[in-house]
């Protein structure tokens, strides 16, 4: 049985940066990796290009991920603030550019830049990687760990989990954390798909497919109308539904409400209903011979605007328009809900929602308060952020926490 100083289980963000961290502490250092290959998330996220940060910082990056986990995330995001992580990357040869949604992408626009710098960082301060190795067991052992492998066994006085969740399973995600974890005691929250595009039967919206609308507001409200989230993003309609990112950052909410779920449109949120309803009736008096969708926002595309129109039984011209027939218009302008059972689910979502209990790991450290010497981060702890790579800030800022203390 080899001996080691830390074990890290898995080699994505958070446990490519919590190796690098103990191993620079002068910790001798073991990284294991399942797959063939290590990174395979950070090979394909962004599109392949890789979206490793934001430029939000302090509390407004904290507020990102919800007060909760927003406040469990608070020593990690700020002793390594997406500036330190833009710091450390372009230190490694990996110079970054800013872009819309104020997203952080490498100026190669390629994810293999990203990876192949934590690798050469990896390998310089004497981390050993080995694939193809997935943890079989992990036990106690006396005063440390026994990990086995099936190329054979090590005992560590410290190991880290970063396994990840159970989005893109095609990169082998297959939850293996949350029983390791479930064996030293902790905690598992239920878990759901995030940031997925979002599953909507109306026909007329699936018709809509490639029309892409940006300025308007994007809700889920819960069985009760009230609304917990809200977005003002891109929005996509595709033949399944709806994507891009304000439908993409409601799929988490969207499966915790478990079918019950409806989204809300506001395509003139800066407005106010009375506000629009008047200068339609203006319009009306003076125009009265124009179509009913000349009234509609003229930057919604065209077939959108007729879309809505029919939603609302509003046709014609505009002196034939009902008050009724208005005021089911204003609606869908400003409040059209449409059901919105699921998301896409795992196979498309880009994170997990849930996962290692909050209470359970000390925020400082990722130490687990049920057993001592085990570490946990990354997308295994329930913490999940929005599009627009908070969910890679918070698993190398995890990641270097564990690091520091493994």
């Amino acid at each position: 049985m080899a001996n080691v100083d830390v074990v890290v289980v898995g080699a994505g963000a958070a446990g490519l940066l919590a190796a690098h961290t103990a191993a620079q502490r002068g910790r001798r250092t073991l990284l294991l990796e399942k797959n063939r290959r290590p990174g395979l998330k950070i090979l394909i996220s962004g599109g392949g290009r890789c979206n490793v940060t934001t430029t939000r910082t302090g509390s407004d990056l904290e507020a990102q991920y919800g007060t909760r986990r927003g406040r469990f995330l608070r020593h990690a995001l700020r002793s390594f603030p997406p500036a330190a992580l833009c710091a450390f990357l372009e230190q490694a040869g990996v110079a970054l550019r800013e872009e819309d949604l104020e997203k952080v992408f490498p100026v190669s626009q390629q994810a293999r830049s990203v990876l192949d710098a934590l690798l050469r960082g990896c390998a310089a301060v004497g981390v050993e990687l080995q694939t193809e190795a997935p943890v079989q067991s992990l036990q106690r052992d006396g005063d440390g760990f026994a990990v086995a492998t099936p190329a054979g066994s090590h005992r560590a006085a410290s190991v880290v989990l970063a396994t990840g969740g159970l989005s893109y399973a095609k990169t082998g995600a297959t939850g293996d954390g949350y029983g390791f974890c479930r064996a030293f005691g902790h905690t598992i929250t239920d878990t759901f798909p995030a940031l997925a595009p979002l599953r909507v039967d109306a026909a007329w919206v699936r018709s809509l497919q490639g029309i892409v609308v940006t300025g308007a507001d994007l809700a889920v409200l819960g069985a009760d109308g009230r609304e917990r989230l809200r977005r003002r993003r891109p929005i996509l309609f595709t033949h399944k539904g709806l994507s891009g990112p304000a439908p993409m950052d409601l799929a988490g909410d969207v499966e915790e409400l478990r079918g019950r779920a409806q989204v809300r449109f506001d395509f003139l949120p800066d407005v106010a209903a009375d506000e629009l309803e008047r200068a339609w009736l203006a319009t009306a008096a003076a125009h009265g011979g124009r179509r009913v969708e000349s009234l509609l926002p003229p930057a919604l595309p065209e077939r959108l605007r007729a879309a809505l129109a029919d939603a609302a039984g509003a046709s014609g011209p505009l002196a034939n328009l009902s008050r009724d027939a208005r005021r089911r218009l204003l609606a869908a302008v400003k409040d059209l809900r449409l059901a919105a059972p699921a998301s896409l689910g795992f196979e498309h979502a880009e994170v997990t929602r849930g996962g290692v209990e909050l209470a359970e790991v000390d925020p400082r450290t990722m130490q687990s308060r049920r057993q001592p010497g085990l570490f946990v981060c990354g997308e295994l702890l329930d913490v999940d952020g929005p599009i627009g790579g908070f969910n890679f800030q918070a698993a190398f800022a995890t990641g270097r926490l564990a690091g520091l203390s493994a």
